[in-house]
């Protein structure tokens, strides 16, 4: 989605006085790829941008700040930016970017020059003909070539229809041609309906940089170097070294477990049984957002979208296939890649950029019903401000790092009636043992470590509790957890009650399912309190605090694959 604008009627201005990063979009989006706004940008700044991508050191922490903060919104050298943050040039040593500018081109071009079949005049008539289906026939190869290649058409015609930019039978030609040569270089991925649209705001970044070479051309010199780099005549070349790099980082969203493509690039085909992974990658990472990030920071809507039955496979299927290509307009989404790709290579962000999308709309999802929470969710509003939600996700990731934006603090946890009867059942539980000064907490039952004991007679009775300071934060971590364990109980017994009725009886995983949360229940109820003899109390044996486990790698949820070759193919 880009920008609804008629830019004719709501700019009163001349075009030299738009802002810059909407000038250079008017004049992409209505079909304008030649006219320049004479003086929008100062030959001398573009040449100082230039020279900022130079200096940069190998770590890109200059880069890596201006692209969090939104900084590359009206950038000339964008295009160059991704492929510093990308790997495709390699970032402290500017002597070496020409010579692997010129081999990834060069890599595209013997590919696309390999892929060319042409049967006529085969040596083998009465074996390799039209009618062979001999998949070593060359004949074969034409046709299935040819069927993918309209598969690809079909989509690609359709890339944001209000955009004259994609309507021009160029960019749609080498919008189809990129496409069909990463289907037959990674085979294993193919074509994937969705893909089309991750390729169009690379070939837009790309042809915008090299417009703006142009433009700057037409007002002074520029280095050799810059021409060289932006050479308009490798627009698809440029484009392709992009597009297979951020594929290769959302190709989890892709894959089909235990499948793999026909030679046309129709799903579903064939089944490979070599493949252990039988979920699919992209419904385990939502299921992995939803419980390990959306659940923990904002419970409340987690449990609004879980009563509602709303999945997030409904609509973070396509946000994450396209990287948000269809929820924000079109600066707004470059400025979000900016940040996905700045973050880290394996574009770890996004799974935090989806919790920050839900949240930055829950007041609005909290109020509404199955149809229209699914509605905005399926149609995200393209008014949000999308600096805010970048921010936001960053605080999620590395709250110790980053600030929360002053317009979307983390939401307040909010408990139902049972969850506070159950708190207040305990705070007067609390007021009892204070009382208590005979009593002691088995720590076997607990599980926590416990400081040494204070003797009573150095403190009035009043501060001694079960040989403990009342002033101590132990106890009070004690009531906590008594806390968290009888509420997890209490909500085991409401789940495991509604599934009793609901599970029929022939079911038998599902009835084994509801025998283990009975179990929990019964190893969460909390036992009764245990006086320790003052005679073995010196001879008590400290347990060790259990271990945390490990936080999920993510890793899990991106499909291993070759690395990238820089050489031209064979």
């Amino acid at each position: 989605m880009y920008h609804e604008y008629d830019w004719s009627l709501n700019y009163n201005m001349p075009l030299d006085d738009w802002p810059v990063d909407i000038a250079q979009e008017a004049l992409v989006l209505n079909g304008d790829t030649m006219g320049s706004p004479k003086g929008r940008q100062p030959p001398l700044q573009y040449e100082e941008e230039w020279r900022s991508l130079l200096k940069e050191g190998i770590d890109l922490c200059d880069l890596r700040k201006k692209a969090l903060e939104g900084g590359l919104r009206a950038a000339r050298f964008r295009s160059i930016a991704w492929k510093l943050l990308l790997g495709a040039l390699t970032p402290g040593l500017p002597d070496t970017w020409l010579s692997q500018v010129e081999s990834d081109r060069n890599h595209y071009l013997t590919l696309k020059s390999k892929l060319r079949v042409s049967p006529i005049g085969s040596a083998e008539p009465q074996s390799d003909n039209p009618l062979s289906q001999d998949e070593q026939s060359t004949w074969h190869q034409f046709f299935c070539d040819r069927d993918l290649q309209a598969l690809i058409k079909q989509d690609v015609v359709r890339t944001f229809p209000g955009v004259d930019f994609f309507r021009g039978e160029h960019v749609q030609e080498i919008m189809i041609n990129i496409l069909f040569a990463y289907a037959r270089e990674y085979p294993a991925m193919c074509y994937r309906q969705g893909m089309h649209e991750v390729l169009a705001p690379v070939v837009f970044v790309v042809h915008c940089d090299q417009q703006a070479l142009l433009h700057t051309q037409e007002q002074s010199q520029v280095s050799s170097e810059i021409v060289t780099v932006l050479d308009p005549k490798y627009l698809e070349a440029d484009s392709y070294t992009l597009f297979r790099r951020i594929m290769n980082a959302i190709e989890g969203s892709y894959l089909i477990p235990n499948m793999a493509p026909t030679s046309t690039g129709y799903f579903p085909a064939n089944m490979k049984t070599t493949m252990n992974n039988t979920e699919n990658q992209v419904v385990a990472q939502l299921n992995w957002i939803k419980e390990v990030l959306l659940a923990p920071n904002d419970p409340q809507l987690f449990q609004h979208l879980e009563k509602l039955d709303i999945p997030l496979q409904l609509f973070g299927i396509r946000w994450l296939r396209l990287l948000f290509g269809r929820e924000f307009p079109l600066q707004d989404l470059l400025v979000l890649w900016d940040a996905i790709f700045a973050d880290s290579s394996s574009f770890d962000l996004v799974n935090y950029i989806v919790v920050s999308m839900l949240v930055a709309i829950r007041s609005s999802l909290l109020k509404s019903d199955y149809t229209n929470c699914l509605t905005q969710l399926m149609r995200y509003p393209g008014s949000m401000d999308i600096s805010i939600i970048i921010d936001y996700a960053l605080y999620l990731k590395a709250p110790s790092k980053f600030s929360p934006p002053p317009k979307m603090v983390p939401p307040k946890v909010l408990v139902s009636t049972d969850e506070k009867n159950e708190r207040a059942h305990y705070h007067r539980r609390k007021q009892v043992t204070l009382r208590r000064n005979q009593k002691a907490v088995s720590e076997e039952t607990i599980g926590f470590t416990v400081p040494e004991r204070v003797q009573s007679n150095q403190f009035s009775s009043s501060e001694i509790v079960d040989g403990f300071k009342t002033n101590d934060g132990l106890m009070n971590d004690l009531l906590n957890a008594y806390t968290v364990m009888s509420l997890c109980r209490l909500k085991l017994s409401q789940y495991h009650s509604v599934l009793e009725d609901a599970v029929p009886p022939n079911h038998i995983e599902a009835q084994q399912a509801l025998t283990g949360i009975h179990e929990l229940c019964s190893l969460l109820k909390v036992q009764k309190v245990v006086r320790v003899e003052k005679g073995t109390e010196a001879n008590e044996v400290v347990q060790k605090k259990p271990e945390r486990k490990p936080s999920v790698d993510m890793t899990v949820f991106k499909h291993i694959t070759t690395p990238i070759k820089e050489t031209s193919p064979t």
